[in-house]
């Protein structure tokens, strides 16, 4: 009796240890719900730090959706099966020893009847040699968020969302663990539930004539407003439209980013940024109050912008410390080639060509 004690110790010892090989941190803390017309979207990350001194892969992860009431509603995973496997869509899998690797939530989107309550995620990892298997879990509760702010569309008349902050989108897939980028002091996704508005017109065409020259675009210059009553806490705007910044101030001021930017606070938690403003367009100063509808600026091209469009976020702060947070938008419409859909309430997202 007492060696098989003693192998059970031995044994629950090894799984224990296995277990904590490799740490895993769930970004941001708080994991919210994103509702869309026909879906549930999450948006998170997870930092995975090696504990171990040997060089691991991971292999695959695995997702175990429960109800309120504890029961499964679905598991979905990726792994090394098949000829193009699923794990490969996540891009950086190796982890070096006591090392950490940032992974987006690979599962992100969901039926929207689906109940979230609590999701269990297993990640497994194996040594090159494929000989050692560590396993570790981690579950989440997400949470629907709803918007404090009655919010409109910053931007009137026809814009197309160039980049918004679905899975594939550039806002959505800052590294921010990636050596140079964290090197600069950044330490989360402030661009979580990011969009880029473009002015456009029916063919969808952003501009005419010169793609370099800012003035072909159809929104430089373009009025840009309050979405929301608030007092504006940050203002700059004597930056040059010139498409780029210097990137040596990243390390005493990463809002250099946005060129020139306003930050309206909400008042309840919320800001508004509104980036790559035209230069010496501000028609706002510090501590000034705004309602909603107000003009506040231009769109410009100032910052690390491609071309002229606003960087538009709702966060829960006013510099790049923040956390995104998810924002609905009223009374505007939805174009849909020839239909158009009036939306009372309603999230947008990239590819989506909306006006107001």
């Amino acid at each position: 009796m007492s060696y098989l004690l003693s192998a059970l110790f031995i044994l629950f010892a090894f799984v224990s240890v296995e277990a904590q090989a490799v740490k895993i941190t769930v970004k941001p803390n708080s994991i919210y719900i994103e509702k869309t017309s026909a879906a549930q979207n999450l948006n998170f990350d997870f930092i995975l730090e090696n504990t171990t001194n040997e060089n691991l892969s991971l292999s695959e992860v695995e997702v175990s959706v429960f109800d309120s009431k504890g029961k499964l509603v679905l598991r979905k995973f990726i792994d090394g099966n098949g000829v193009r496997p699923s794990i490969m869509t996540v891009p950086n899998r190796e982890l070096e020893p006591n090392k950490s690797l940032l992974v987006f939530n690979p599962f992100y989107s969901f039926a929207s009847d689906a109940e979230l309550s609590r999701m269990l995620y297993k990640f497994t990892f194996e040594t090159k040699d494929r000989k050692k298997q560590f396993v570790s879990e981690t579950a989440v509760s997400p949470v629907f968020y709803q918007t404090k702010t009655n919010l409109i569309l910053p931007v009137k008349g026809r814009s197309i969302i160039y980049d918004g902050h679905d899975f594939y989108s550039h806002h959505r897939r800052f590294d921010y663990m990636f050596a140079p980028i964290a090197a600069f002091g950044f330490s989360t996704n402030f661009m979580r539930y990011s969009y880029d508005f473009v002015p456009a017109n029916e063919a969808g065409e952003m501009f005419q004539g010169d793609e370099k020259n800012n003035v072909s675009y159809f929104g430089f210059g373009a009025n840009l407003y309050a979405a929301g009553d608030g007092k504006i806490v940050s203002v700059v705007d004597d930056k040059p439209d010139n498409r780029s910044f210097d990137e040596s101030q990243l390390t005493t001021n990463r809002m250099v980013l946005w060129g020139n930017y306003i930050v309206i606070d909400h008042l309840n938690g919320e800001y508004s940024l509104y980036g790559h403003i035209k230069q010496k367009s501000a028609k706002v100063k510090i501590g000034d109050t705004v309602k909603q509808n107000q003009i506040i600026a231009q769109m410009g091209a100032s910052g690390s912008s491609k071309f002229p469009h606003l960087h538009y976020e709702l966060q829960n702060g006013a510099d790049t410390d923040a956390e995104g947070l998810p924002s609905y938008f009223r009374n505007f419409q939805r174009i849909l080639g020839a239909k158009t859909q009036f939306v009372k309430l309603g999230q947008i997202d990239s590819g989506d060509i909306v006006q107001r």
